[in-house]
């Protein structure tokens, strides 16, 4: 949800927003829908010096990581889902790892997902049960200790001592483990919704606030150019703003 709502405000700026034009004029171009002060703390955001420089190291990371797959955007949790559906089983991370590290042809990346891809296969011929995700699965033993904030092939979701202290369960509760997994991420992602949602409906109160102030500036400064009288239709209409917004 998190990289999908990213990958949208990049697209947004590259189409409608252009170096050359001025301030006014990008505020003009801005998508249908976007508030004009929004599209402007935006603008200032990504023209922000610390933002440019953030954004520069995040590519020069995004060259230097060595385990780059194939799947394009698509993450390899949604990937472990999909096969997952697609084979009627669960499917470990090592399995997904492996699929996402080959070309169409069947081939490795490169040299190095090769090596990782046959170390996986090897440890799962060895040990069926190292095709469970824990801690000591395929992929964790072929690629060492996991990141403190998250786990490999399961998305921004769960991290380690949230996802594996369940794996210390016996085998036989392996399925159970499974689905309080899955139900886990769709917790995580039903919260980023929420969360989403509640900044919509308050930036929407926002810019009602914003334009019945703006309403009533206008309405003020018309009442001193009548010497303090309204006229009667716009008496009535500054009778109805001050109804609603006591509501």
């Amino acid at each position: 949800m998190g990289k999908s709502w990213k990958d949208t405000r990049g697209r947004l700026f590259d189409s409608h927003y252009k170096p050359k034009r001025t301030l006014e004029q990008n505020l003009e171009q801005r998508s249908e829908g976007i508030p004009r002060e929004h599209w402007k703390w935006f603008i200032e955001y990504r023209n922000d010096p610390a933002t440019k420089a953030k954004c520069k190291q995040n590519a020069l990371n995004r060259k230097k990581q060595l385990y780059t797959h194939t799947g394009g955007s698509k993450s390899l949790a949604r990937a472990r889902e999909e096969e997952s559906q697609l084979q009627g089983r669960t499917v470990g991370r090592g399995e997904v790892w492996i699929l996402n590290h080959k070309r169409s042809d069947g081939n490795y990346i490169h040299e190095e997902a090769r090596r990782i891809g046959e170390k996986i296969f090897e440890i799962e011929q060895l040990d069926e049960s190292t095709r469970i995700l824990s801690e000591n699965d395929s992929l964790a033993q072929a690629l060492g200790k996991e990141h403190p904030g998250r786990v490999r092939g399961m998305g921004h979701g769960p991290t380690p001592s949230q996802l594996f202290r369940l794996s210390l369960q016996p085998l036989v509760d392996r399925a159970q483990v499974e689905e309080t997994q899955r139900m886990l991420c769709e917790l995580q992602a039903k919260v980023t919704t929420e969360k989403l949602k509640r900044k919509a409906m308050e930036d929407e109160l926002a810019a009602e606030k914003n334009k019945r102030q703006e309403i009533e500036s206008v309405l003020s400064y018309l009442v001193k150019q009548q010497c303090g009288e309204l006229p009667p239709d716009i008496a009535a209409r500054m009778n109805s703003l001050d109804r609603h917004g006591g509501t």
